[in-house]
């Protein structure tokens, strides 16, 4: 992009074209924004600077990114949305190219070690019921196989109404007090009142205003190498180790070991699918081993997987089928996302690592209160840079919590008892961030309320984390300075001044002092890898796309929400009202049959002390009986002998 001036001449030779929003890229964030703000009337021109279809990372999806999909569809008439929230959606409207996801799998192996040293998995809950009688597994996640989503999202933004024009560089913004002026190498002039920037690492505005930090405000600091494959060996073929909760390529797959991570993310893992490819990256810890400029990715690959054989195994027939992209450090931040006029969408904004998979999770969640933001800019005609506050902070929220999570299981990498500990930090906080976002769609499923699904609104910086199953929302800078403090103690590891054992040591201490566990932290780790989450369909509910997975009981039990206008129609008990009171009254009759027989038990016990006592007395009586007799047997023997001896003198 070149920012400055264009000769008049030039200029005035431009095509000139009118619009509310310009949108710069096309990716999840770019046509998902677009398709959100055409469905709110206004009008969108998309600008891209490569073509459909693309290679792009961002494959993996989770539980709450899935979960703010589908907040998206409904909140801003996007019903198309709800096609690649689950897998058999994308089956059937968008192509079989994309993979199934079960599970996260996450394995720790050693140097020269034939197989892992320690096994982890979280089962997904299911949260979709499927109809089909074929196809992938009944999952609710997935492997998006980006070309093809990103393509489906590019044709329904213009088929929704939005203007795109692909293959084409902006050559020159401007910002202005009444708009702001974006001029491309395509010949044109758009004038707009807004600019929703979503180019990613390259964002044009970020480059154009000078909002990068130099450095980046992360603690993390990795980089990767990465491809798609064919031949990848499923894991569950060569592996030595216990068997598995589900089978690990039907879930996305981590290989940890000390230093950095290995993703393994197949996209033909079902039958019917008509992709063989495999999505494979490795992150190394940018510090202990930085880029060698000249090491090819070809042959760092090569060296790597020759040190663990237990991962090589996977590889021995694998064939890369596209390039080798090696990156340099990964993360990047910018000093502010939202100014007059101007939106950077989260992954313009900034980036940690794959780990995890939460990149699309703040992107879905910031465009959840983004999109809003930006239409009620339009509607009071204000896009100053103060009404985006809440945006900024939840942004700054979601890359920190990112951050953190993400540098302290690079520590964690040191030690498979170290990242354990980490990865309860890990599960505990991704747990409490799906139940908050649950719960509004839950609710809105009961009730239809609009209001309900849009209950986030009032804190959205704060819809973010927590710890265990805690109700309540806290702030989330309070959560994440918490943190902080857990990342601090990682780093006194990182930085020599602490060991490995002391620093497990630590954490664990900091972490059982905080009562927002809720339970001992070995009773958490003992069931990692152990069990999955648990699971149950709300079908006696009346709900039934999600799952209580994350919810606690009172949540559930709260989830009968009354009619809008309930004067209007009658009445009717909803079923899991009807269902609690026959419960209560059924324990209320156990319960007075539980007291009738402990007063009975009582009496019982008072007969059995009388007995007893009875029978001690019993029992000394004989003891004095037997003594009298020995007495007398002992006195006829002596008399006894007395008579015998008198006959014996006679």
């Amino acid at each position: 992009m070149n920012g400055g001036h264009s000769a008049a001449n030039k200029t005035s030779n431009l095509k000139t074209l009118q619009t509310d929003v310009v949108v710069l890229g096309s990716g999840l964030a770019g046509a998902i924004s677009a398709l959100c703000l055409v469905r709110q009337g206004l009008r969108v021109v998309i600008l891209e600077k490569g073509t459909h279809p693309r290679f792009a990372l961002g494959e993996s999806t989770t539980t709450p990114s899935s979960m703010w999909l589908k907040v998206l569809a409904e909140r801003y008439n996007a019903p198309e949305l709800h096609n690649i929230t689950t897998g058999e959606g994308i089956r059937r409207h968008v192509a079989p190219t994309s993979g199934v996801k079960s599970n996260f799998g996450f394995l720790y192996h050693e140097k020269g070690a034939e197989t892992m040293t320690r096994a982890w998995q979280a089962v997904i809950p299911q949260a979709e019921f499927s109809d089909s009688d074929g196809g992938p597994p009944q999952t609710t996640e997935m492997h998006y196989f980006r070309q093809d989503i990103d393509a489906y999202l590019w044709s329904t933004a213009l088929g929704a109404g939005a203007i795109g024009r692909s293959g084409c560089d902006v050559t020159k913004l401007e910002f202005r007090g009444d708009g702001a002026t974006v001029e491309t190498s395509a010949g044109e002039s758009i004038q707009c009142a807004f600019v929703v920037d979503a180019s990613g690492e390259r964002s044009v505005v970020a480059s154009h205003l000078g909002l990068r930090d130099s450095p980046p405000r992360m603690r993390a600091n990795s980089r990767a190498i990465y491809t798609h494959m064919v031949g990848v060996i499923p894991y569950e073929q060569v592996d030595r180790g216990p068997k598995p909760l589900a089978p690990w390529s039907q879930g996305t797959l981590h290989h940890f070991f000390d230093g950095g991570w290995m993703w393994v993310i197949p996209f033909g893992n079902f039958a019917g699918s008509q992709n063989k490819l495999c999505s494979v990256g490795l992150s190394f810890d940018n510090k202990r081993f930085p880029r060698d400029p000249d090491v090819s990715p070809e042959e760092e690959w090569a060296r790597f997987l020759a040190k663990y054989p237990a991962i090589q195994r996977q590889f021995k027939d694998a064939v890369p089928v596209r390039p080798w992209i090696s990156t340099g450090r990964l993360q990047f931040s910018s000093r502010k996302c939202v100014g007059d006029r101007y939106w950077l969408t989260a992954h313009a904004a900034g980036a940690v690592d794959a780990l995890y998979s939460m990149g699309n999770i703040n992107i879905f969640q910031s465009i959840a209160t983004g999109v809003r933001l930006v239409v009620e800019a339009f509607q009071n005609n204000s896009f100053n840079e103060q009404h985006f506050q809440p945006l900024q902070r939840l942004t700054d929220n979601l890359h920190r919590f990112q951050d953190r999570i993400v540098y302290g299981s690079y520590m964690g990498f040191r030690s498979p008892r170290l990242l354990e500990l980490w990865f309860t930090i890990w599960g505990l906080t991704d747990g409490a961030r799906v139940r908050e976002i649950l719960k509004p769609i839950v609710r809105y499923s009961r009730t239809r309320r609009m209001a309900d699904l849009c209950a986030y609104d009032a804190r959205p910086q704060d819809v973010l984390t927590g710890f265990g199953q805690s109700t309540d929302i806290a702030p989330a800078e309070e959560i994440l300075d918490r943190v902080d403090e857990f990342c601090d103690i990682m780093q006194e590891l990182e930085e020599g001044r602490a060991t490995i054992p002391q620093t497990e040591e630590r954490l664990r201490a900091a972490m059982e002092a905080d009562e927002r566990f809720e339970m001992h932290v070995d009773a958490i780790t003992k069931g990692l890898g152990q069990n999955p989450w648990i699971f149950e369909p709300l079908w006696r509910l009346g709900v039934k796309a999600y799952s209580t997975a994350f919810l606690t009981p009172d949540e559930v039990m709260t989830l009968g929400i009354e009619p809008e206008q309930p004067t209007q129609a009658k009445h009717k008990t909803l079923a899991w009202k009807q269902e609690r009171k026959a419960f209560e009254e059924q324990a209320k009759v156990l319960l007075e049959d539980l007291s009738q027989h402990r007063a009975q038990a009582k009496v019982l016990l008072d007969e059995l002390a009388a007995h007893r006592a009875q029978a001690a007395a019993l029992f000394q009586e004989r003891d004095a009986l037997m003594s009298d007799r020995e007495a007398w047997r002992a006195r006829a023997a002596e008399a006894e002998a007395q008579l015998t001896r008198a006959r014996a003198a006679h």
